[in-house]
Formats: structure tokens, sequence, C-alpha cells
């Protein structure tokens, strides 16, 4: 992206985030909206959390408040997990489209733990 206006737009991270919020909202649209549209809602939520919280944070001059604010983005990747999980308890999704998202979970955890410790290791050699 060039020129954006918004820094957020420009992380990787921010990006990644998005691609799997796509992704899961088209499984949720497919699989668990008409079956338990409470579910889904409250899945939905938690994936537009993840980005909003990445953007959000970004607005913020100081490193520590935008680590913070990542730390949300992490706990609503979990959140986002425990959603689809019990939608696989339910019988919403297969266990293949779990793993799936498990797994993309797991990367994006990581990609955010390691974008957040690099805020915080620049503020303390800074």
């Amino acid at each position: 992206m060039k020129d954006s206006k918004f820094r957020f737009k420009e992380f990787k991270v921010y990006q990644d985030s998005k691609a799997f919020c796509k992704f899961c909202r088209d499984i949720i649209e497919r699989e668990i909206r008409k079956k338990d549209g409470r579910l889904a809602r409250q899945i939905q939520r938690a994936l537009n959390s993840i980005v909003l919280n990445i953007a959000e944070g970004s607005a913020d001059n100081s490193d520590i408040e935008f680590a913070r604010f990542l730390g949300i983005s992490i706990r609503s990747v979990y959140e986002t997990v425990a959603g689809f999980d019990l939608a696989l308890l339910y019988d919403l999704i297969s266990e293949n489209v779990n793993q799936k998202i498990e797994d993309d979970a797991h990367q994006l955890v990581k990609q955010l733990s390691g974008f957040r410790s690099s805020l915080r290791s620049a503020k303390v050699k800074g």
C-alpha cells in the first residue's frame, strides 16, 4: 500500500489479520449464521476486534499503549478460536475447517506477539 495516511494499513500483521477475518467470515456466513445466529455474531465481533484494535492502537504515539491494543487483538484471536471450537462441538463446522482456523490463528498470534515485542524492545533500547 503506497502513501497511506493511516500507518496501520502498511503493517503486514494488519493485512494478514484482514485476510484471516475474511476467511473466517466466509465460513460463518456459509456454515454457522443460519443455524446459530448468536454464535455467529459473537465470533464476528471477536474477528472485527482483531483488526480494529490494531488500527486503534496505531493511532496513539505511545508504543506501550499500542502494545496494549495488540494484546487485545491477541485475546480476540483466542476468542475467535474458542467460538469456532464451539461451532465444532455443535456440529456446525467440520474438524478440517476448525483445524485450518486454529493453524491460521496460531500463526497470527505469533505475528501479533512478535510485533508487540518489537514495540517493547524498541522502547527499552530507545
